[in-house]
Order: structure tokens, then sequence, then C-alpha cells
């Protein structure tokens, strides 16, 4: 999608202390022949506080750095990887209920770690709707600390992940960023990929499974060496990861040497690397060495880094960063966003 009347006017982001991989590895929870070749140094951890919490206190940060009052809000797009709290009940309603008031649609996204790119697509389109409308709020939290997920060792052999929260305000008026392009492909080929080997139903979570994508990964894994589709499979991931990129780059008007900085998922160093590749990028153009410092946060990975970026002076007036993404299912989104403004907002740094 070619876009440039829609701009991030603020973000906001809640990122808790981070817990040393050291400390992980003498508590057993993270091997120690692991740290060097994976490369994390940490990882973000909220205790008890509840994902919805985090995501209003970044909410409330995002507007404030907006300037846009609750009551411009067309939306609330509340996105969630991990379980929010108490079942059958809806998180964007917390929001709701202590934030932005009633007078605006507020539903909730469960599209994985690309669910941020999926709530500012649908935050574009609820803006063009209508011409009275002025901003829509993407919001995206996730606390990984239950006794069902292994936060060090998820079993996807590419990461471990972090806690926090991450908000960004979309308007039709201007901002510190435009947004000029975002891009998705799908291959519900690889739809297996997270759940082979495993019943659909009941669900693992109602009978107290452990969450574990090893053993699904290797049960596709070997379903597709079994019958052959294995190296279709590979080419055609690869392909479409590339694809969606480049689609985002032309759909921008700029090329890969216009790239100032690219943001990826916090994974592990050798993966990154390789989905860099694939997208023409080296790894020091990333924000791989901040991520590795507080794991892969969910949907929030995107807007950290690029506060981040904004607030440790990475960033000038007029440099355009590409931000890509890869989620099992599988769905690849790219967009590309231009800075116009450096704000003064306090620094990204854990704590």
């Amino acid at each position: 999608m070619r876009v440039r009347d829609i701009f991030f006017s603020g973000i906001g982001i809640y990122l808790p202390e981070t817990e040393s991989v050291e400390s992980a590895v003498a508590r057993g929870l993270y091997p120690a022949g692991e740290v060097e070749s994976r490369g994390f140094s940490g990882a973000a951890v909220a205790g008890d506080m509840p994902a919805p919490e985090m995501a209003l206190r970044a909410a409330r940060d995002a507007l404030n750095s907006s300037g846009v009052s609750p009551s411009d809000l067309a939306a609330l797009l509340y996105v969630s990887v991990w379980h929010q709290g108490p079942d059958s009940w809806s998180p964007q309603y917390y929001l709701q209920h202590y934030l932005v008031g009633d007078e605006l649609l507020a539903v909730e996204i469960r599209h994985s770690c690309n669910g941020t790119f999926s709530g500012i697509e649908l935050g574009v389109s609820t803006l063009r709707a209508e011409a009275d409308r002025k901003a829509v709020l993407v919001t995206a939290s996730d606390n990984f600390g239950t006794p069902l997920f292994p936060r060090w060792q998820p079993g996807s052999q590419c990461t471990v992940m972090g806690d926090g929260a991450s908000a960004v305000v979309l308007t039709k008026d201007g901002g510190f960023a435009q947004l000029r392009s975002i891009c998705a492909s799908n291959y519900s080929d690889m739809e297996e990929l997270f759940r082979a080997g495993e019943p659909m139903f009941p669900p693992g979570i109602t009978e107290g499974r452990v969450l574990d994508f090893k053993p699904r990964i290797e049960a596709f894994v070997a379903k597709a060496i079994a019958d052959g589709t294995g190296p279709e499979l590979l080419a055609r991931d690869h392909q479409l990861s590339a694809e969606s990129a480049s689609r985002a780059l032309a759909e921008a008007e700029v090329k890969i040497d216009d790239i100032k900085r690219v943001i990826v998922h916090n994974w592990g160093q050798a993966e990154t690397t390789a989905y860099l590749d694939m997208l023409g990028f080296p790894l020091e153009k990333s924000t791989w060495h901040y991520g590795s410092g507080i794991g892969h946060t969910g949907a929030s990975d995107h807007m950290l880094s690029l506060h981040h970026l904004l607030t440790t002076g990475q960033l000038d007036v007029g440099d355009h960063v590409l931000l890509a993404g890869i989620l099992p299912g599988a769905t690849y989104k790219s967009a590309v966003v231009q800075i116009l403004d450096i704000p003064s907002w306090p620094s990204s740094s854990p704590g």
C-alpha cells in the first residue's frame, strides 16, 4: 500500500528492568553453550505487572507525546501475542476505562509478532474511511512471565522473550514521521509450522501444557522432508520475505541505499543476520544490538526500536527507516517511514 497521507505523531513505550543472560544461566533457565552463539545479553522482565497496565502506560505516553486528545481518536487497536488477563475478558476495554473513553471503536488484534503492522494497516484504512477522523491509537503489550511459557527457551531456537509495551498514534495532520508504505504477503502453506504434531483441540493451555515450539517445528520439517516439499517451502518463504521489503521500498519510492536503518524482530544473531541478508542489509544497519538486550517483545519490537533510534540520536531529519517482519502462518510485513522531526522524548533504556 502506497501511503503519503498518514503520519506517526507519537510513540509511547513501557520497558521493565532486564535480567541478564548470566543470571538466567545461573538459575538453570538458559544453556551456557548458547550464550555466545545466539548473542542475547538479557531479557526485559515485568514481574507481576499485567500486560494491559503496561499498554496503558505506553498509550498514555504516546498520546502525551503526540498532542492528540483521547476524544480525537477514531479507534483503539490493541495488539497481543500471549494471554492478557482473565479468560473471556478483553484487554482493550481496560484502556477505554482508564484512558480513551467509550466513543470509539476498540478491538483486540491477535496477529502474533506482526500485529503492530496489522494495526497500522487497519489504522490507515480507518482514518481514510471518514474525512473527519483525526487519529488512531495502536498499542501492543505482553508479559510472558507465566508458568506455562518458558521465556528463555520457547523452543523456537532463535530467540528469548522479553516483556514490554509500545504504542503509536497515527494522524492525518502531520507528525514526526511520514508513513510512506506498508505491504503484506501471505503463505498459508506454512500455517502448520507452529501446530504440527499437536492436536488443535483441546488447546494445550487448557490442559496445562508448557508451550514448546520445538516439537511442532520438528514435526513440520519431518513432514516436508518426507513429502519432498521442503525445498519449495523454504524457497518460497525466502522469496516472499524479500518481495515484501522490495515492494515497500518501491511504493515508498526509495532504494536500498536510501534506507538509514532497518528494524526487524529481536531474534538470535545468526537468524537475524540470515533474515537481513534476504532483505539485502547487513546486521550493522539493524537494531539487533539493542534488541539482544531486551529479547523478543512480541509485537512491540519495531516501535521500541524506532523509539530507541530516535532518543539516542541515531536518526536525522530526512532519514528513511525500513521495518520488516515475518510471523508463522506465514505473513510477511514491511513498511517504510521517513523522519520529519526528532522529538525530545525520554530514552528507551530499560526501567
